[in-house]
């Protein structure tokens, strides 16, 4: 399904174009947007592209739950979690680790006090930094609270699958939508009776979404895979999935968006899947390879971005926060050096990891 890889570049571009953002806007996530149309709404959508790690997490909840739904449904070879959770640790740990280690030696040579800087890289060592720190970004690997949350899935995911056990595809598919409610409502009530931040940046706060990935695979496998929508319909799932996707930014804020956002994204993933011209832009070759490399980008791409800004497109273009469109070239620029150099990261580290991840044991 190289539409899969094209979803991956979305998240990736999102959060990577997110981060850049920052670099060239005094407030990082703008909070709102005048009427006329102007440059503004690109900015606007632009710093609201933390959504991508809930992207992330939609096609995870999707990917792993193909294997474990097929065991179930279609008869197919049953899951081995040796082997699973092998290629978890190998394809994720190896470029995990180096990254955690660059960004150690990085935080010391920058001045962070050496027993600060190592008890961060300890608790990243263990995916537990947020279970550490209340919650708080590790600062020598800020995105590395997401890969805690992968892992914490991982872990549950064959429990979760369980659910494909039960034989009534409709009651299957009533309980994965209840629940992607349930579940955010039962974190609310969680962070109130216990405030604490670390609720957001852990599985408790992120459920929702893998549990629409899981809801993706139930479809897929049940209603869509041997069955191609017809060219009317096609063409709606385009319609409304450009639609969906454009309006995912402003969403974020609306008042009480968290109680749908995910079905929001279930709509979005829906319309790629099922509809035909969606499916052939995000499966186009350089999409793919790019979405293809997601986790080396995600990665290194904020030390790539700062390192960039600093020594290429400062020295360029100049330092002029909220110049708008204007900054809109060192912007593309700074992505442009960051996929560059995060590729070169891709073939070195990435690449052996996944093969090493797929041997045989």
């Amino acid at each position: 399904m190289p539409e899969i890889d094209g979803l991956r570049f979305v998240a990736i571009m999102a959060v990577l174009l997110y981060h850049a953002h920052i670099h060239f806007f005094s407030q990082p996530i703008p909070k709102s947007i005048t009427l006329e149309p102007s440059w503004q709404w690109l900015n606007f959508a632009i710093g609201h592209g933390w959504f991508g790690v809930q992207v992330f997490f939609v096609i995870s909840g999707f990917v792993l739950a193909l294997p474990f739904a097929g065991q179930h449904l279609t008869n197919k070879r049953p899951v081995d979690l040796k082997t699973y959770y092998r290629r978890r640790v190998v394809r994720i740990g190896f470029p995990y680790i180096i990254a955690l280690t660059l960004g150690l030696l990085f935080a010391v040579f920058g001045g962070m006090p050496t027993i600060d800087a190592f008890s961060h890289y300890a608790a990243g060592m263990l995916y537990s930094h947020g279970l550490f720190y209340d919650g708080a970004l590790n600062p020598i690997l800020f995105v590395s609270w997401t890969l805690e949350i992968e892992i914490q899935f991982y872990l549950l995911a064959p429990i979760l699958c369980s659910i494909f056990k039960l034989k009534s595809s409709c009651l299957r598919t009533v309980i994965l939508l209840t629940s992607i409610y349930a579940v955010h409502y039962l974190a609310g009530l969680i962070n109130l009776a216990l405030p604490c931040g670390i609720w957001h940046h852990s599985i408790v706060g992120q459920l929702q979404f893998f549990l629409v990935g899981l809801l993706l695979g139930e479809l897929y496998l049940t209603y869509w895979k041997d069955r191609a929508a017809s060219s009317s319909h096609k063409a709606l799932y385009d319609i409304v999935g450009v639609g969906a996707w454009l309006f995912i930014p402003f969403a974020l804020e609306i008042n009480g968006r968290d109680s749908w956002i995910a079905y929001l994204l279930l709509i979005a993933f829906t319309c790629v899947i099922r509809g035909n011209i969606l499916k052939k832009a995000l499966s186009f070759p350089l999409i793919s390879i790019i979405g293809g490399m997601c986790y080396s980008i995600y990665l290194f791409h904020g030390a790539f971005l700062t390192y960039f800004f600093y020594n290429i497109t400062t020295p360029l273009f100049g330092d002029q926060k909220g110049n708008w469109p204007y900054n809109l070239i060192p912007l593309a620029t700074l992505c442009i050096l960051t996929l560059l150099a995060c590729s070169i990261t891709y073939y070195w580290i990435e690449r052996p990891s996944m093969r090493w991840g797929s041997k045989k044991v």
